[in-house]
Order: structure tokens, then C-alpha cells, then sequence
């Protein structure tokens, strides 16, 4: 039978005193030696440790899920050490593990409500694979855009499960370095998964006590902020500037220019119904107008990245809030954390004004 080990693991992020070197990317073999605490001894309070049962009941090792501001870390070791050569075991050697990273469970294959499949659940967003074959230790390091986030903004949340499901093929060696039997299946972890076949879970807790705090990876719609919302609602107007009335409660700002000269605008990530304390303020946008043409650019500020950006440039009110009809659009592949509209052609035929509006989505997993 196959040796498949689950860890479900409701997180809780930590990483004072839990620091780790890690030298290369995601799903990379730590290089670090970590070692294992028990019984009455301290252990890290970034790390939680679930033991790893093979064959539903033979203790082979253990799962140890920690976290910094830019990784959670999930390790699979084997410490199951028989020197006596009782009924011709002696150790234990990985072959494929799987990791599955989420904040809801019912997102993984099966929806949680029985066994995941390794191979389908590693395939989803949330999920990585690694041949192990040989090795008694491997670490998996996800960044936190590769977490399976549903509608997380506070990562510090205290409330905040962070569900780990992680699958090994484990392999028993003879007394003289031969596989015993086939394969066994085995799972990590407290809770015992529902369903037919057994498997069992745990829950992290997130540890946020650091200078730097894990922030949620995000793609969200921004815009420059001007003197102009485009709706008409009085909740999503709380600064009460003037309305261009395109909508009821869609959010997003129109810059008016009435003279030429250089000018200087916020630029606010996922600020949902025109109040930026809920949103993110993500950089800066230049704007210099000379009477006939417009330069545009846009400036993120570090960690923050540009995924595409649309531009509203002229001389008439806007009278669409859709991005993809403002008429200049670019997108980027990779993300890029500026970007120049040059000499846009921009004249004020009637002695008013000129319109912008800049809009962008914004991310922040900018490696």
C-alpha cells in the first residue's frame, strides 16, 4: 500500500526566534539542519510540530510548519530508527512528498470532505511536489503568493487558519538496505480527516510579532487619486468631491487639468467605495501637461508592481468607467514597478480643462 502523508495544518504565523537560512527558491532541500525538541525542553514558538504516522499507526516522524514575513516553511522528516533490526526494519526513506497551503479546506481536491489526492491537490493553487526519492528530510519553501488565500487582508488575524495538507511516500528498508513490502501511506497531524479512507490534520496559528508582518499577496484594481469620484452615492463619495454621476457606488477618481504645469497624484490600491482607509496608497503618478501634449508615469513604491495600466487622456468629461475603452492601455509580463506615457496628445480646445484617469492593477508579489 502507498505511504501517503497528509498534513492538514491550520497555521498560525510566527517568526520571532524562528529564523531560518534558506539559500534557494521555492521547493528547494533546506540546507539547514533542524533539530527537533521534545518533552520538556523549549521549542521555537514559530514552529509546530505534528507527528508523521505510516500505516495509520507507526510513528516515522514528524512535520514541522514555521513561517517568516516572505515564506511559510513546511519540512517533511523521518526519524524512524530501528538498529535492533526488529522484523527486519531498520529505517525509513522518502519517495514523492506534496504540500497543500489554504485558508479554507473545502478548496482542495474533494473539498475536504475526504482524502485529497496528492497529484490533484499539489496542481492546485496552494499546492507544489517534489521527488524525494532517497532523502529522510526536504523542506518545501513557499512564498506567500503561492498560498491558497481566499479573502485574507489581515494576515495577522488571530482568527486565521492557515489549513497545511502534506502527502509523503514513505519506503521501510531491510536490515540490509532493501525495500520491505511497497510503500506505505501515512499522514501528519492531530485531527483525524473525514471520510472513508483515514488521513488526519492539523491547524496552525499565524505568529506576527516581528517588524515586518506577512502581508496577504494581492492583484487590485488602483487609480489615481483626483478631484473627481465617478459615482454618485453618498457612501461612496466620504470626501464629498465633485461627481462625474457615471455610477452608483463603483469607485475610482477623474483628474481635471486647468492649466499647464507638472502635477503630482496618489495612487490607491483596493480603496473600495472611495475611502482610502480601506485601501493601500501604492505610488505616485507624475503627470506634466504643456498645453498640447501630457506626460504620464507612474512610480510604485517598493514591493509594490505594476500588472497593467489603462490611461484616460482628454479634452471631454470622461463618460465610461470601463478601463479597457480609456484608449491607452499597456500590460506587462514580467510585472514592472514604472511606467512613462509619453507626449500623449492632449489639447483644451474649448478653454476649460482636460481629463486623466490613470488607472492600474496593482500587485504586491513582485519577484
Amino acid at each position: 500500500m502507498k505511504f501517503i502523508l497528509l498534513v492538514a495544518m491550520g497555521l498560525s504565523l510566527c517568526w520571532t526566534g524562528c529564523q531560518k537560512e534558506v539559500n534557494e527558491v521555492a521547493l528547494v532541500e533546506s540546507s539547514s539542519e533542524i533539530t527537533l525538541k521534545t518533552g520538556t525542553e523549549e521549542v521555537d514558538p514559530c514552529e509546530v510540530i505534528w507527528d508523521l504516522r505510516a500505516g495509520q499507526t507507526i510513528d516515522v516522524g514528524s512535520v514541522i510548519v514555521t513561517n517568516d514575513a516572505d515564506n511559510i516553511y513546511v519540512t517533511f522528516k523521518l526519524d524512524y530508527q530501528n538498529q535492533d533490526c526488529v522484523d527486519d526494519v531498520v529505517d525509513a526513506e522518502f519517495g514523492t512528498v506534496h504540500v497543500w497551503v489554504g485558508n479554507d479546506l473545502s478548496l482542495i481536491h474533494n473539498g475536504g470532505n475526504s482524502r485529497p489526492a496528492p497529484g490533484q491537490m499539489a496542481q492546485q493553487d496552494g499546492g507544489a511536489q517534489f521527488d524525494a526519492t532517497g532523502l529522510t528530510e526536504y523542506t518545501f519553501t513557499l512564498p506567500w503568493d503561492q498560498v491558497n488565500l481566499v479573502g485574507v487582508e489581515d494576515m495577522c488575524n488571530k482568527d486565521l487558519n492557515l489549513y497545511v495538507v502534506t502527502h509523503a511516500e514513505v519506503k521501510l528498508n531491510d536490515c540490509d538496505g532493501n525495500q520491505v513490502g511497497e510503500t506505505e501511506t501515512g499522514y501528519g497531524g492531530p485531527e483525524d480527516g473525514p471520510g472513508n479512507s483515514w488521513w488526519y490534520y492539523g491547524i496552525y496559528t499565524v505568529c506576527c510579532d516581528g517588524d515586518k508582518p506577512p502581508q496577504a499577496p494581492f492583484c487590485e484594481t488602483a487609480f489615481a487619486k483626483g478631484e473627481y469620484v465617478f459615482t454618485t452615492g453618498k457612501k461612496s463619495n466620504p470626501e464629498k468631491l465633485g461627481s462625474l454621476g457615471l455610477t452608483k457606488n463603483r469607485w475610482g477618481w477623474a483628474i481635471e487639468l486647468t492649466e499647464a504645469g507638472d502635477t503630482e497624484y496618489e495612487i490607491w490600491a483596493g480603496a473600495g467605495l472611495n475611502d482610502t482607509g480601506k485601501g493601500v496608497h501604492v505610488g505616485t503618478l507624475n503627470v506634466s501637461w504643456d498645453g498640447s501634449q501630457a506626460t504620464v508615469t507612474y512610480i510604485m513604491f517598493d514591493g509594490y508592481c505594476l500588472e497593467e495600466v489603462h490611461l484616460f487622456a482628454d479634452d471631454g468629461k470622461p463618460n465610461t468607467i470601463a478601463p479597457g475603452q480609456f484608449g491607452n492601455t499597456v500590460e506587462f509580463d514580467p510585472n514592472d514597478n514604472f511606467y512613462e506615457f509619453v507626449n500623449i496628445p492632449l489639447v483644451d480646445t474649448d478653454d476649460g480643462s482636460v481629463w486623466l484617469i490613470a488607472h492600474a492593477v496593482v500587485c504586491n508579489n513582485c519577484d
